[in-house]
């Protein structure tokens, strides 16, 4: 009964001497390996491993149970008479029997243990994976976090200081008009009172004060006005200055030509004001009695980022070049003409229509150019955006590096 119960045993179980030599096998070891007990029995216990399990029985195994005489939860491979790997979990100890040294070995068969394992290799990667990821956007988000900090500091620091510039603006443009308007008056009246010959450059001052002051007013208003954005035909609008320009206290013979200029979303009043100053300043700074003006609009493609780099949102841009054959001015003053109060020639102005047309082009997210010879020609370079919102009329292709 108790010989029955081993050879029927639910583990496999065999025992092998110091040279590798099978001595015993069950009955259940013999099934498994689709083979005999006298098959098994005298041969090299090797004989029934596959090979990367050979080599793990000498180089591992045998050696372990001849240091520690056991050895526990040993994976190997089995492999029967006709060729069939067979996973196997396999328990050994070491006695003494008959006289000499044996080793017992009691096996498992475990068919899924290769997939658990491997099973289990993968959701570790996994949630190594994931831990990683995850690392990572915290990392990400708390480097965010300082830089959005950083970032609203940054912005509380601008509206501070934009605030204290408007308040700075208002001084200027509006406590100062008041006083200044009654020092043109009180003058005015000494001037027609008496004959002193410093009365009328103190006048011509005041009204130079009163000019600067003028100019300050008009530069703030396009920092504080809403721009309201419309369609604006350049055409009309071109030739409608043109004829205002005409209908001056002392015209000059103005010859304009254009090309056919496009229509473009803008504030109405700020392009009239840019296209005024710039066909003003082509009428002022002529050379002879007689404006020649010369107006190139071209619809471009241009990459609305100009200062990040990497980055690119192409859009429609109409690129206006308004040529004079006027007095000109020296090049190596192009990067400073469009400057507060810089004054290139002595005659009448202060210097302030220029940066003006600046204003009026940054607040179309445009960007304005000059070059010139003296007294050869000026040509002043502006481009507009032909939309303001074309990132909603899809007329945008986005690309960049991020």
């Amino acid at each position: 009964m108790t010989e029955t119960l081993f050879e029927n045993a639910p583990s496999g179980y065999f025992a092998f001497d110091n040279e590798a030599t099978t001595l015993v096998v069950n009955e259940t070891l013999a099934s498994i390996l689709e083979n005999t007990k006298e098959e098994l029995i005298g041969k090299s216990v090797e004989t029934f491993f596959t090979v990367p399990s050979r080599i793990f029985f000498q180089t591992h195994f045998f050696p372990m149970i001849k240091l520690h005489g056991y050895a526990e939860e040993i994976f190997l491979t089995l492999l029967t008479a006709k060729g069939k790997h067979l996973p196997v979990l396999l328990n050994a100890k070491q006695m003494e029997w008959v006289g000499k040294w044996i080793t017992c070995c009691s096996c498992i068969h475990v068919p899924n243990r290769k997939k658990f394992e491997d099973e289990l290799v993968a959701a570790r990667k996994t949630a190594e994976a994931a831990l990683q990821e995850n690392t990572e956007l915290l990392k990400a988000k708390a480097e965010l976090q300082l830089r959005t900090e950083q970032l609203d500091k940054q912005i509380q620091m601008v509206q501070i200081q934009n605030h204290e510039l408007q308040q700075f603006s208002h001084v200027v443009t509006h406590n100062l008009k008041e006083p200044l308007r009654k020092i043109l008056m009180y003058t005015g009246k000494i001037a027609n009172e008496t004959a002193a010959p410093s009365l009328p450059k103190l006048a011509r001052a005041n009204e130079q004060m009163k000019a600067v002051v003028s100019g300050l007013q008009q530069y703030v208003w396009l920092n504080e006005k809403t721009i309201d954005y419309t369609p604006v035909d350049l055409n009309a609008l071109v030739e409608e200055i043109a004829a205002q320009l005409q209908q001056d206290v002392n015209p000059v013979p103005i010859s304009l030509q254009h090309n056919l200029l496009p229509t473009i979303e803008g504030d109405q009043a700020q392009l009239a004001m840019l296209l005024r100053q710039l066909l003003s300043n082509a009428v002022k700074f002529r050379n002879g009695e007689s404006a020649r003006v010369q107006i190139e609009g071209t619809v471009i493609k241009q990459n609305r980022f100009r200062s990040v780099e990497n980055k690119y949102a192409f859009a429609d841009f109409v690129r206006l070049e308004i040529f004079d054959k006027g007095i000109g001015f020296d090049p190596m003053y192009a990067d400073h003409i469009f400057e507060l109060f810089r004054k290139l020639h002595q005659s009448e102005g202060l210097g302030l229509g220029l940066a003006l047309c600046k204003k009026i082009v940054e607040n179309h997210q445009g960007h304005i150019e000059a070059e010139s010879e003296l007294n050869k020609f000026t040509k002043v370079t502006v481009w507009l955006p032909c939309f303001q919102n074309a990132y909603d009329r899809n007329e945008l292709k986005l690309s960049g590096v991020d």
